[in-house]
């Protein structure tokens, strides 16, 4: 079994943070791990086989969208180490744009975890590497997407100018009809510490006509508890796995650029 035998440098210091790559095991599988200011945000497996794959389990919710959609083209809001843009160019047809506002991400995913090796199995003519804001980027730009998909993280706080009503409503400008916008979001969605995660809830369906919550820990499927979950949310009627049974509150705040 072939394996990537050079060592990384435990930190790096970037404009935007601090990058730890850390090497461990995961399910009994050598990994390396990518944090962002003490948070993980991105992985690889290290084993030549498995290279392409998932790591986190919150990632492979964003499979989900294929079951309604023949998606050919995406739009990935915050790339960190690159797990599901090399895993979507590996395992399906379609083209994508990674949107990442960090310089630095493209270059360590490239020479710690295997992009560089996707681009020479791949080529460089599905996966797109933007190095932008990804408000000012769509801003400038008029392509659209079948879906779009929100990682944007600053270690374990969310981006919350990426999660205004202002910005959601550049997502639904910029996919084609019938598509779907996914964010991950970290927190609770009962209980106390919800209040992010609700008041994410209710700025999405302030433009989106059908709006979900989806659990992506099997073992974490009541929402008391802080966690990954993922918002799935489109203007045509879908039934995704792993719903909660979530209802929109007309009370919960909802998040504007002036608010933030």
């Amino acid at each position: 079994m072939k394996e990537q035998k050079r060592t990384p440098p435990e930190y790096i210091e970037t404009e935007y943070g601090l990058i730890q790559i850390e090497e461990t095991t995961s399910r009994g599988e050598p990994v390396r791990l990518y944090r962002h200011d003490g948070a993980f945000s991105s992985g690889t497996f290290l084993r030549e086989k498995k290279k392409y794959d998932i790591v986190f389990d919150y990632p492979k919710k964003y499979e989900e969208a294929f079951r309604f959609l023949d998606i050919r083209s995406a739009l990935m809001i915050g790339g960190a180490a690159y797990q599901y843009p090399k895993y979507y160019i590996s395992h399906h047809e379609g083209s994508m744009d990674v949107v990442e506002i960090d310089p630095m991400a493209e270059k360590i995913a490239r020479e710690w975890f295997f992009l560089d090796d996707l681009f020479r199995e791949y080529g460089d003519e599905r996966l797109k590497c933007i190095t932008a804001d990804a408000r000012e980027y769509l801003a400038g730009t008029d392509k659209k997407y079948d879906v779009i998909f929100n990682d944007a993280f600053s270690g374990k706080t969310p981006v919350k100018k990426l999660a205004t009503l202002e910005a959601v409503r550049a997502y639904r400008d910029h996919l084609n009809e019938g598509g779907i916008y996914m964010a991950n979001v970290i927190g609770r969605v009962f209980g106390e510490g919800s209040e992010f995660v609700k008041s994410a809830v209710a700025t999405v369906s302030r433009v989106f006509r059908y709006v979900h919550v989806l659990y992506t820990n099997p073992f974490e499927k009541d929402g008391m508890n802080r966690d990954n979950y993922m918002i799935m949310a489109t203007d045509r009627e879908i039934l995704p796995n792993d719903r909660m049974h979530y209802h929109i509150s007309r009370f919960d705040r909802v998040l504007t650029d002036e608010g933030v």
